[in-house]
């Protein structure tokens, strides 16, 4: 081969991994992490890039999540919630109301007086009291406490129940 020919591809290959490693590190910067959750506390409106995981937080806000969310985390006392659609979502405190326009991956539920409503659920597990999901469709479904209610369309695919006065209703 001849040697302008060799000088010719070794300046292209420098430059071609120069600006692979250039537009790498421009990504790095950029792109955030699924697993560190973008934390709100002052209620509104929070849309989700694909996957973006958020974490809803402080007592009484109200907020509408649109886009795709990977996790969505709730924490706190008489939040309300409207979300498209999460990958899994995580519930924490006392009288929580969350509404799902369409698929949860995954939900858990951790309190008092938790209300979610979705198109379906994959798994569900309530620890605590006086809790309810609807969804047509459910998954498994493991209960932890007491007069939970948990209302569909069709028995879950598992269901297991360690409390009292908890209800399976089919409509």
């Amino acid at each position: 081969m001849p040697p302008r020919t060799q000088s010719l591809r070794r300046a292209a290959s420098v430059l071609l991994v120069g600006g692979c490693l250039v537009g790498l590190a421009a990504c790095s910067e950029t792109v955030q992490p699924t697993d560190d959750p973008t934390v709100y506390t002052t209620g509104g409106h929070v849309r989700c890039s694909p996957g973006q995981s958020v974490e809803l937080d402080g007592p009484s806000h109200h907020y509408v999540v649109g886009g795709e969310c990977g996790a969505v985390h709730v924490r706190g006392n008489g939040v309300t919630v409207l979300v498209d659609r999460a990958v899994s979502l995580d519930v924490q405190g006392q009288s929580v109301t969350v509404t799902a326009q369409d698929r949860i991956g995954s939900a858990v539920l951790k309190g008092n007086g938790i209300s979610v409503t979705s198109g379906s659920i994959g798994s569900v597990v309530i620890t605590g009291q006086n809790n309810a999901i609807t969804a047509p469709a459910l998954g498994s479904v493991v209960v932890e406490g007491d007069r939970n209610v948990v209302t569909t369309k069709r028995k879950p695919s598992e269901y297991r129940v360690s409390g009292d006065q908890d209800t399976l209703t089919l409509q």
